[in-house]
């Protein structure tokens, strides 16, 4: 949950700076600013719900331990799932933050456009954070198999080391494709901003580049899925 703040405040702060120098640019369009300031800073803490959700999980449904659970394998698999669900938040949070400042900053210089913008940063925003769905996963693929971890004997050592591996894999793959993401959505948003009559092509280039970018947190996804699952049950 501590790392899956990071991202998501700097992302809603970011947001809330850009809208308050909006508004003071152009005071009639508070309102539409305002708008699409709560709307930017609801996604942008997404990533920050799920970080919370596999807290509660690990909290609530890991007690009482036994005796045969209390394993290496069992640690180290918990210990995954919180990495992969926090460090993948960080980018995701950071970079919605970002589609979103830039949304209520073209807002402010555009009065005319907020629909188009708003469009724009929605699926910025979108794509921002799909990286920490893959983290989410991950997080739950590692702490619902419970009852799986109960390994004794030197094969205990490879496979709580590819639990741990899984995790770190998994949430530091997230973060570069969500910080990404959110830069390029962010200059999608002041380019329509700017010219909304070419907000379609802006976004098909938009999702194009994001799609590119969003590739490398699926091969991370894929190298935890070697890991955990293929690995793990060797």
């Amino acid at each position: 949950m501590g790392l899956g703040a990071v991202g998501c405040g700097i992302g809603a702060g970011y947001t809330a700076r850009e809208a308050a120098l909006g508004m003071g640019r152009q005071p009639k369009v508070s309102g539409k600013v305002m708008r699409t300031m709560l709307i930017g800073q609801a996604i942008s803490e997404s990533p920050g719900i799920f970080a919370l959700i596999v807290a509660f999980l690990l909290l609530l449904t890991t007690g009482p331990i036994t005796a045969a659970e209390a394993t290496a394998p069992f640690a180290m698999a918990m210990l995954g799932c919180g990495l992969a669900v926090g460090l993948s938040a960080v980018g995701a949070g950071a970079g919605a933050g970002f589609a979103g400042g830039e949304a209520c900053r073209s807002i402010a210089r555009n009065p005319d456009s907020p629909s188009k913008v708003t469009i724009t940063m929605l699926i910025g925003q979108a794509l921002a954070t799909s990286p920490a769905v893959f983290g989410f996963v991950a997080s739950l693929l590692l702490i619902l198999p419970r009852g799986e971890y109960s390994v004794t004997g030197i094969q205990y050592i490879p496979y709580a080391a590819a639990l741990i591996a899984g995790g770190l894999c998994m949430g530091m793959g997230a973060i570069g494709p969500g910080l990404g993401i959110g830069l390029a959505s962010a200059k999608a948003c002041k380019a329509v901003g700017c010219r909304p009559r070419a907000g379609s092509a802006i976004n098909k280039t938009l999702l194009i580049g994001a799609a590119v970018a969003e590739s490398t947190s699926i091969y991370a996804f894929v190298v935890f899925i070697l890991l955990v699952i293929i690995i793990g049950n060797k």
